[in-house]
């Protein structure tokens, strides 16, 4: 397991999920795998919708986000076109999750990935997810790379640190 932080990822910008400027974000902390990626996160009540729940934008933001880091990490930098969110059960907060996502298929342009939402004290699954992302060509991906790295090759020490796991 590889925290990004940790390698020279760049965190110090206002994305909503996982930038830590932003002080109304939700800035996430990753941990990546092969072709994995995972966050613990403790929803605040500024993000909920109906009392003691988290709105159900924020559930889909925390999956979206956890997918994308499941496949930015390799390299492969993409936006989302399709997300879908299947909400199991409410998700509580001020309850410690663990949100995860996995690249699931590599269709060239297109990539398929899946992500999930479980209590972290007994690991019920509260939502679940599959999204369709579609790959950036070669230019806006190196510009990518270079902004969310505060060192150069930070993205190589990561694909380094995940394989070094496998």
């Amino acid at each position: 397991m590889a925290r990004l932080l940790d390698l020279g990822i760049d965190f110090d910008h206002w994305c909503f999920a996982c930038g830590r400027l932003n002080p109304s974000g939700l800035q996430l902390d990753f941990h990546v795998f092969a072709n994995r990626a995972t966050a613990r996160y403790t929803v605040d009540r500024k993000h909920q919708g109906y009392e003691g729940t988290v709105h159900g934008g924020v559930v889909t933001a925390l999956l979206d986000e956890t997918m994308g880091w499941a496949i930015f990490h390799q390299g492969i930098w993409g936006v989302t076109a399709k997300i879908e969110v299947t909400f199991k059960k409410p998700v509580p907060v001020g309850e410690e999750l663990v949100v995860s996502g996995e690249l699931w298929k590599d269709r060239g342009r297109a990539i398929e990935t899946r992500g999930r939402i479980a209590r972290a004290s007994d690991g019920e699954v509260l939502a679940e997810a599959t999204a369709v992302f579609i790959r950036m060509p070669d230019a806006p991906r190196i510009d990518l790379e270079k902004r969310y790295s505060r060192t150069d090759e930070a993205f190589a020490r990561v694909r380094e640190a995940v394989a070094a796991e496998t």
